[in-house]
Order: C-alpha cells, then sequence, then structure tokens
C-alpha cells in the first residue's frame, strides 16, 4: 500500500481537535475540540481533494470534547466532554438535533462503544462506573468496577461481551449482563503500561487473523485473535502511541503517535504485526486519527487541522489480454472481459498474489499456484510449500513464485508445451539444494520478463538473472528497500520504486557498484512499461498520471485507477477502489497520451501533411495509423490516398498496403466510398452506397464475408439474379447458426429448405427422433453404399466360415491380401483354444494377433470394433496368465490378489468354458491372502456352475471365517468417496473401475503410459527395462 497526504482543513478559532469519528455509512466526520467545539463535516468527491459538501457546527457542550463515537445503524452521534456531558444527535432535514442528554456530575467519560447492531451502547468512566443504555435512551444495567479507573471498553464482535482496559493495564472481560468472567492474560506484555485505545473488529475474516487490538503508550500493540489465547502477536512500534485503530476489513491497522525525536508519525501494521509503510505527518500536538468507509482515506488531528491522508490499497489483480482478474471477496476471483463485458466468477479462497500477461495468468493462494486463462478456465495447477508471498509470469509460460526466503521457478504446461521442470532457488540464486542462502534479507519484490528476472530484497540489493540459461548477471545496490520493480519490453531498462516513493530508471546492462543517480519521480506509488516500446514509462504520482520518455515527464493527467495496460499510446486503468458489487465497463478508464492527442488535433485542425511531420519527428505505429485513418476518410483530397499507403509503409501493415490499392484500382467514387466505409465497420454505410450505386452483388459478398446470413437471404431474394445454389448455402449457414445455440427446431426448418441431409441428421440424433432419422436414412443414396460394403463384410466372413482355422491357414491368408479374413480366422482359433482350455498365455497371443490384424486393415466401421473386441479379449486373458502365475508362484499375497481383484472384473470377456478355473483362481488367492469378501463373491460363482463339489466347501469355510476382508490399506474412490482396500479393481458403492497397471496390477494416477494399439496401461517405472507393451507386445515409441 502506498500513503500520501493530500487535504487540509483548519478549524476555526484556533480550536485543538481533541477527537476525531468517521461514520462509515454515510461519510459524516465529527470532530471535537476545545471549548465545547463540535462540528459535523463531510467531504464531497471520495479522492479526499473534495470541498465540504456539510460543515455543521453542534451546540451543546461547554467543555473540551472528550470521545464521539456513532452509531452507525441509526445514525446517531454520541459526544462526551470533560464535565462528563453525554449527548445523543441526531439528523433530521438536514440539521443536527440533540436527541437525549446526560450528565452523571461524578466522573468524566474516558471511553463509550456502541455494539455492532447498534442496540446498545457501553459507556466507562474514569472512576471505574459503567453504564449500558438501549439505543432508545432506557438504561440497561449500571455497574461499578473496583480498582484504580477505567481507561476504554470495546463490545465483543458478537456482542455477548465487553472488554475493559483498566487504568493500571489490566484487562477484565464480562458478559454482556455485567457479571465478571475473567481477567485476560497479556502475553507477552509484562508490567503496568498505559493503555490508549482498544479496537476489536466485528467483520468476517479467517480463523487465524488477529482482531483485537490493543495499544499500549509506551509503543506497544498487542494483536490477539480472542481473548482466551495464549500466543499473541506484540509489536514494538519504536514510539509513543496516541491512537491505533484497524481499516475496514481488519487487514491493516493504523498507529499514530511519535518518535523520541517529538516527530510525528503513522505507522500501518497488517494484522499480523508486520510493518507496512510509515505516513511522516506535519509537527504538533496529535490527538486522534480515523479510517474512512472503505480504507481510502484516513483523517489525523493535529492542533486545529485535520489532515487528510490518501491510502491505495494493494489490490490483488491482473491485467492481461482483454481481461481483468481481480479479488472480489476473500473467496471469489472475478475475471472481466473489458471487450464483450463478460464476468467469470471463480471460487479461489485465500489469493495472496496474482500477476498476468497475454493468455495466461499466474494466481497464488496459500498452498496452490494456479494458471487460468482469460475465461478464468484452470489451466495448469501446482502444489507449493514454500509461504508464497510475490509472484509474475513471463510471455513463455514461465512463472515466478517468491516467499521472503526463497523463489520458485516454474515452466508450466500450454496447450502447445507440456510442463517442463520447476526448480527452487535461494533468495541469493543458489540452489536449495546446495549451500547458501542469506535468510536475513527477506525478498521484498519481484518482476520478470521474457528474457530477465528481477529479485529485489529488504537490503536495497537488486539481482537480475538470466530466464534463459538462469545464472546470476549482476547485482545492483539502491541503499533503500524497494516497493516495486518492472522490466521494459526488450529488457533493456528496468524501473525501481522505492519504500519512500522515489522511482529510478536503470540499464540491466550497468555494472556493479554503479551509481544509481537521482530519482526521476518522487511519490511514485505504481508504474507500467509501455508494451510496445522500450521507452515510455507510465507513472501513477499521488493523484497524477506522468508519462516519462527517456527520464522526461510529459504533462501530468489525472490518475483516475490502478494501471492496467500502456499500448498504443492508450493507458488502461481500473477504477478498483470503485467496485462493490460487480465490474462494469465504467469501472475501465482509457487514456490519450500527449503525443496521440497532439495528433489527432492536427489533423482535426490543420490538415494531413502538418500531422505527418510532426508523426515523422515522433514515431509510433499508432501515430502512422492515425494518420492513415485520417487520409482514409479524406480520401477525395488531393494525395490523401498517397498519404494513406505511405503511412502503412511506415507502419509495416501489408494488409493496409493491399487495400489502399484496391481502393486506388476502383473507378467510382461511391464504390471507394463503401470500400471505406467496410473498412472502418459501418456496414450498413456500404451496403447502402452498394444499394445505391446498383451493385447488389457487392452487398451480398459484404454480407457473406461477415457471416451475416440472414440480411443475405433478405438480399437475394430482393435480386432477380439470384441462383438457388446461393440460397441453398444462405439457409444452410443459418442452419448451422440455430445448430450452435442449440436450437433444434429452428436448425430443421433451415436445413429442410436447403436439403442438408448431414445437418437433419445431427438435428433428429440431438432430439431423439428415431422415426424422422429412420425416414432421412432410408431415402439417404449412401444407404445403398453402405449396404454393400455391410454384404461384403458377410461374405468375407462366410468364407473364412469354410475354412479350418489354424496358424498355417491364418499365414496364407495374410500373405495373400486377405487380412480381414486372416483376423477373422485368428479370433475364430483363440475362441476354440479357449473352448479345450488352453493355455491363457497361447490364447492371448491368438487374440491380440487378431486385433493386430484387425488393426492393419484399411476398412473402418465394424471392423474397427472387432479391433477392439480382440484386444479387451487379450487383456482379460492376460489377467489371467498373471492371476495364475501369481497364484502357483512366490508372489507376495497383496500382488496375488491385486491379480486376482482384475481377473474378477475382467470375467465377462474370458470364454465361458474358462469361468472354472477364473473362479477357482481368484477363490485360491483370495483364501491366502485372507480377502474372505473376495473369496465369498469366487464360491458365489462356482456354486453356481457346479454346486455338488463347491456347495459343502463353501460351508466348511465360511463358518469358521466370516465373509469379510483382513485389515489392509484403504483408499478413496474419486467418484464417490467412499472407502475400499487398495487392491480392489472396483468401487464397491458406484462400480467405477480404475485403471490398473498391466504389470503389476497396481491402481494408476490420472497420467500414466497408455499402449496406442490395446489401450492397456503401466506406470512409467515398470517399463524402464521394457521395450513394448506388456499385453499385446507392441514396440514403444
Amino acid at each position: 500500500m502506498f500513503v500520501y497526504m493530500s487535504k487540509k482543513i483548519a478549524i476555526p478559532k484556533q480550536s485543538n481537535v481533541t477527537c476525531i469519528s468517521w461514520n462509515h455509512a454515510s461519510g459524516y466526520i465529527a470532530v471535537g475540540g476545545e471549548d465545547g467545539m463540535l462540528k459535523v463535516l463531510k467531504l464531497e468527491s471520495a479522492g479526499g481533494g473534495g470541498n465540504l459538501s456539510m460543515n455543521l457546527s453542534l451546540e451543546g457542550h461547554t467543555g473540551q470534547l472528550a470521545v464521539a463515537t456513532w452509531n452507525e445503524v441509526f445514525q446517531k452521534l454520541t459526544t462526551s466532554d470533560e464535565h462528563g456531558v453525554i449527548i445523543v444527535w441526531m439528523l433530521y432535514k438536514g440539521s443536527w438535533y440533540e436527541e437525549m442528554i446526560n450528565n452523571r456530575n461524578k466522573s468524566t467519560v474516558t471511553s463509550m462503544a456502541w455494539g455492532s447492531d447498534g442496540q446498545k451502547i457501553c459507556i466507562a468512566y474514569e472512576d471505574g462506573a459503567v453504564i449500558v443504555g438501549s439505543v432508545d435512551g432506557s438504561r440497561v444495567w449500571g455497574k461499578d468496577i473496583k480498582g484504580p479507573g477505567l481507561r476504554a471498553v470495546q463490545w465483543s464482535p458478537d456482542n455477548s461481551l465487553l472488554l475493559f482496559a483498566l487504568s493500571n493495564g489490566e484487562l477484565h472481560l464480562y458478559d454482556e449482563q455485567g457479571n465478571f468472567t475473567m481477567p485476560v492474560a497479556k502475553n507477552g506484555v509484562t508490567g503496568s503500561m498505559d493503555i490508549v485505545s482498544m479496537d476489536w473488529y466485528s467483520g468476517r475474516g479467517p480463523a487465524n487473523r488477529p482482531v483485537l487490538l490493543i495499544s499500549y503508550k509506551n509503543g506497544i500493540l498487542l494483536l490477539m485473535r480472542s481473548c482466551t489465547e495464549e500466543d499473541s502477536v506484540v509489536v514494538e512500534t519504536n514510539m509513543t502511541i496516541i491512537d491505533c485503530h484497524w481499516n475496514h476489513n481488519g487487514t491493516v491497522l493504523a498507529a499514530a503517535g511519535y518518535t523520541q525525536d517529538q516527530a510525528n508519525a503513522v505507522q500501518f501494521f497488517s494484522a499480523y504485526g508486520e510493518h507496512i509503510r510509515t505516513l511522516r505527518v506535519p509537527a504538533g500536538s496529535m490527538r486522534a486519527l480515523c479510517w474512512e468507509r472503505r480504507s481510502l482515506r484516513l483523517a489525523i488531528a493535529i492542533d486545529s487541522f485535520i489532515y487528510f491522508a490518501n491510502v491505495k490499497p494493494d489490490h490483488k489483480y491482473a491485467f492481461y489480454g482483454n481481461t481483468l482478474a481481480y479479488v472480489s471477496s476473500n473467496e471469489t476471483v472475478t475475471f472481466f472481459d473489458t471487450i464483450t463485458h463478460q464476468s467469470w466468477i471463480n471460487h479461489i479462497p485465500d489469493v495472496i498474489d496474482m500477476c498476468g500477461v497475454d493468455e495466461y495468468c499466474v494466481i497464488a493462494t496459500s498452498n496452490m499456484l494456479i494458471i487460468s486463462n482469460q475465461q478464468g478456465i484452470q489451466c495448469d495447477a501446482k502444489s507449493i510449500s514454500i509461504p508464497v508471498a510475490y509472484v509474475t509470469i513471463n510471455s513463455k509460460a514461465i512463472a515466478v513464485a517468491a516467499s521472503k526466503e526463497s523463489f520458485l521457478i516454474w515452466r508450466f504446461s500450454t496447450p502447445s508445451r507440456p510442463r517442463i521442470n520447476e526448480q527452487l532457488y535461494h533468495a541469493d540464486g543458489l540452489p536449495v539444494t546446495g549451500d547458501g542462502g542469506f535468510l536475513d534479507d527477506a525478498i521484498c519484490c519481484i518482476t520478470c520478463s521474457d528474457s530477465h528476472l528481477l529479485i529485489g530484497r529488504h537490503s536495497g540489493t537488486i539481482l537480475l538473472f538470466s530466464l534463459v540459461n538462469f545464472k546470476k548477471i549482476t547485482s545492483i545496490n539502491i541503499n533503500t528497500k524497494p516497493y516495486k520493480l518492472g522490466l521494459n519490453s526488450n529488457s533493456s531498462k528496468f524501473f525501481v520504486i522505492d519504500q519512500g516513493g522515489s522511482l529510478y530508471m536503470l540499464d540491466t546492462d550497468m555494472a556493479n557498484n554503479v551509481s544509481v543517480g537521482q530519482a526521476v519521480r518522487r511519490d511514485a506509488w505504481a508504474a507500467r512499461w509501455a508494451a510496445d516500446g522500450a521507452r515510455a514509462l507510465a507513472v501513477a504520482e499521488k493523484a497524477r498520471l506522468y508519462v516519462v520518455r527517456d527520464a522526461e515527464p510529459e504533462e501530468p493527467l489525472q490518475m483516475q485507477g490502478y494501471l492496467c495496460k500502456f499500448k498504443e499510446l492508450e493507458i488502461t486503468m481500473a477504477l478498483l477502489d470503485n467496485i462493490t458489487d460487480k465490474c462494469t465497463p465504467q469501472h475501465i478508464v482509457r487514456v490519450e497520451v500527449k503525443s496521440l492527442r497532439d495528433t489527432r488535433q492536427l489533423i482535426e485542425k490543420v490538415g494531413l501533411k502538418e500531422a505527418e511531420n510532426f508523426i515523422k519527428d515522433n514515431p509510433h505505429p499508432q501515430l502512422w495509423l492515425l494518420l492513415a485513418e485520417a487520409a482514409l476518410k479524406n480520401f477525395e483530397s488531393e494525395s490523401a490516398l498517397e498519404t494513406a499507403e505511405a503511412a502503412f509503409v511506415r507502419r509495416n501493415d501489408y494488409a493496409g498496403i493491399r487495400f489502399v490499392a484496391r481502393v486506388n484500382a476502383l473507378h467510382s467514387n461511391a464504390l471507394k466510398k463503401a470500400e471505406i466505409c467496410a473498412y472502418f465497420k459501418d456496414f450498413d454505410a456500404a451496403e447502402k452506397i452498394y444499394l445505391d450505386e446498383d451493385r447488389r452483388d457487392l452487398a451480398i459478398a459484404l454480407r457473406k464475408r461477415l457471416g451475416h446470413w440472414f440480411r443475405v437471404v433478405e438480399l437475394l431474394k430482393l435480386s432477380v439474379n439470384a441462383s438457388e445454389a446461393q440460397v441453398k448455402q444462405a439457409y444452410t449457414h443459418i442452419g448451422d447458426y440455430y445448430l450452435d445455440r442449440q436450437n433444434w427446431t429452428g436448425a430443421i426448418e433451415y436445413y429442410t429448405m436447403s436439403n442438408n441431409n448431414e445437418g437433419l441428421k445431427k438435428c433428429y440424433m440431438a432430439l431423439e427422433d428415431n422415426e424422422s432419422l429412420s425416414k432421412l436414412m432410408a431415402g439417404s443414396p449412401r444407404l445403398q453404399k453402405d449396404g454393400l460394403a455391410k454384404q461384403m463384410y458377410m461374405d468375407e466372413k462366410s468364407d473364412v466360415s469354410n475354412q479350418m482355422p489354424s496358424i498355417q491357414a491364418i499365414t496364407q491368408l495374410k500373405e495373400s491380401g486377405k487380412t480381414m479374413q486372416a483376423a477373422a480366422m485368428a479370433f475364430q482359433l483363440a475362441n476354440i483354444e479357449a473352448s479345450k482350455r488352453a493355455s491363457p498365455s497361447r490364447i492371448k497371443k491368438l487374440y491380440i494377433l487378431a486385433g493386430h490384424l484387425y488393426t492393419q486393415c484399411s476398412v473402418e466401421g465394424a471392423r474397427g470394433r472387432e479391433a477392439a473386441r480382440s484386444y479387451r479379449a487379450g487383456g482379460a486373458q492376460h489377467w489371467l496368465r498373471l492371476a495364475a502365475a501369481r497364484a502357483r508362484g512366490p508372489a507376495r499375497p497383496d500382488a496375488a490378489l491385486r491379480a486376482a481383484a482384475r481377473l474378477a472384473a475382467a470375467a465377462a470377456q474370458l470364454h465361458r468354458a474358462q469361468l472354472l478355473q477364473v473362479w477357482c483362481t481368484v477363490a485360491s488367492i483370495a483364501i491366502q491372502a485372507r480377502a474372505f469378501d473376495l473369496c465369498s463373491q469366487a464360491f458365489i460363482k462356482l456354486e453356481a456352475l457346479d454346486p455338488e463339489v463347491f456347495e459343502n466347501l463353501a460351508i466348511e469355510i465360511f463358518t469358521r471365517c466370516k465373509p469379510k476382508d483382513a485389515k489392509g490399506t484403504k483408499v478413496e474412490c474419486p467418484q464417490c468417496n467412499i472407502s475400499m482396500p487398495d487392491w480392489a479393481g472396483a468401487c464397491p458403492g458406484c462400480g467405477a473401475e480404475a485403471a490398473a497397471c498391466a504389470v503389476s496390477a497396481r491402481r494408476l494416477p490420472a497420467r500414466a503410459w497408455r499402449c496406442a494399439h490395446c489401450a492397456a496401461r503401466a506406470a512409467p517405472h515398470e517399463l524402464v527395462l521394457r521395450h513394448a507393451c506388456p499385453v499385446c507386445h507392441a514396440p514403444r515409441p
């Protein structure tokens, strides 16, 4: 975040301000001071630079104001002075009136606090008296707290507890009825210390974030998650604290005080106690501070003045392509397309940082790095173990994530390139696996381009690395903590903004220990290089925007938001501070730089020749385009088209050069004007000119190029020369339009008019209109061709059935070119061998042979299905062979059990004659591994095959053992999350089958090797010594 002073308001009669309070709901500011001075102010604009829209004085107090607090629910102001007089004010028709007055006449009020629901107020007196009243003015209860007196009071977020700070620094907790609950332990704070203020944040936030703030006069801040917390965060501010408050969302706290040299300062800390920034404020007697509604401003009371400081929070956002991605709540990220104005909202909790370029955006959460495209669709993700604080990305698909001590370079996957690798480095550039790494000099900012990486550290050292071969190029020390970094488009220069707001521009090729030089700008809080130029830099300085070229700034512009893009002499900004609900086009602001504005004025007010001379002195492709377009609009003037052609040549625009040549070739000025209108996308005007010139053919051609087929049909109906083919073509495209939008009825209407049977087929299939589909296919000319192919296939099968299947016959058929017949015979021979209960290895080879032969056939259709069926049958024989081998061999029980489970799942693919062998094998392995549930399933199948043999054996086994599997490793089904054994082939709940390694029968992850022929899968480490598929033995690529 960045903070700077923006406005000062003087209180009349030089009355010193003693208290100040900002109403977050309505924007009113209550200002109390000496001699009963009480004012209610309101600023016009949210920028802090506007005039006062309300400045009312409230009469009623006679002494110095001590406390002022707002009831934001009921819009009431409660104030108290040094005499103990309490007044409740209400707004009625633009004026403030006294609603209630109370004076205890015994002691002064030290603190007042309304509950978050606005129903009750707690008033704490200096002598220890406590009064709790309701919003209607009635007294709920009162109590005297014995002791040294009270200094502050706060309601808990749920309004069920009251926390009192005593004058001796003790903290006491009471319930809402005034009953003492417990003393609050001040962990990490010892001794009796004077408490200045307390603030208990009542909004929503992460459970581990502190919400209770207790500030001590000696400069200590105590941050607690609850009153019963054992571990508190203790912050040493090294100054005497005067006041301290949370911002609107409880993420930042501001502590006002003065240092040992009596210099006033406001320090900002995160909710976890990390120092963010220090704001130096004018000298004087500082009494109070308060936040504005959205924490974009801070009001500070010093002497008889109120100073306003503007706060620019570090919004988590990224602009890439035409998409603005920003954190819209604690758990969501919104992706807004600035061209189509569409929004996509993704649930991504705990976003820490984000950065985008071109097509991709990297989002860092507490434990993940997420790559998203311009529609917010996740393209890649990676779990991380380091506490990431900063991320950056370049157009080469490289993302860099950095914590305070190390950084990770991740080459993420894209559609054109799989993920390559990732490497973790210490802050000094040494790999984490090696020695080194200076943990005392933390990383504070990073940035990268396509070729370079910049790492900024707390000591002021900036490390420059090459991303091409990753080596350290140089290091530069600016002797101050860097805040933001940025590399230009060709990585020849970079900027540094330090913690104080000074901006430096440096060369990447400068050697070590070279003087940094003078700061280019002061009070800068953001900057962005031009994407299409290496010299221009847009700089946000306070509320102004500067464009700097070679360290020379142009005239400033009004800064309206956060920098997003600087391209084509146009700066795009996002009004992130103004987005409350959802992003709209009004939140995107585009500003032209001075050279573009000047060129536009020269063209409009002087002429093309003068504008051309100006552009020659200030060349830029966007300026040449502006000149070319202006010349085209004035094409009738002398040498206008020559000027346009020269401008297109200067910007290397070949399409523009061809367009000017095409316009020059036309002899009619009307047709030239029509072409130029079409160039500027004024298609209706171009069509009107074509029709007026009786060139309906050109109007139709224009609409065809644009894909405006409805208008094409209208024009064809008006044309006397329209052919039937043209009309059918238009109807077909309209049908495609409806088909893309799943408007099947509309598509059928236009496909029918164009006689497009393929389109009608798609529509009928989508509507499941089988009757219409059958009628359509019956009249299709392809039906006879398909029937002929089917008859040929059946004839080939009948020829095979007439021969005795054998290996020799298969070889002869293959050599004679009858590959399909050879495949069918191989499959038939495999079935015969399976019926004879031959070796599973031999049967498997025959099925695989049939699959290979089917694959070699060039005929599609049914033969493709035959190949898949052959490979499935071969895979089932593979599991039978593997399970039988493990049942007989010395394999471990769990390894045999995995094979048995896979065999049971593939039993349906085996020949009926093999089922007895299958279930005997499964039952035998299950008994040895004590998997009696699987054994019970096997015996159910065996009893159905031969009840006389297996019924008594089943009774004998299951009277001794319950049909339950022994305890072992469990896994969760990814579909239904039901727990199941790790050897199970299918989920018992949903029946989903998990992919298995063909070598070990273990479960496989989503990404594993897959055979291109038989679709068998295997773990990569099982294929180290194998050069072929373990099932079909096809060579691996």
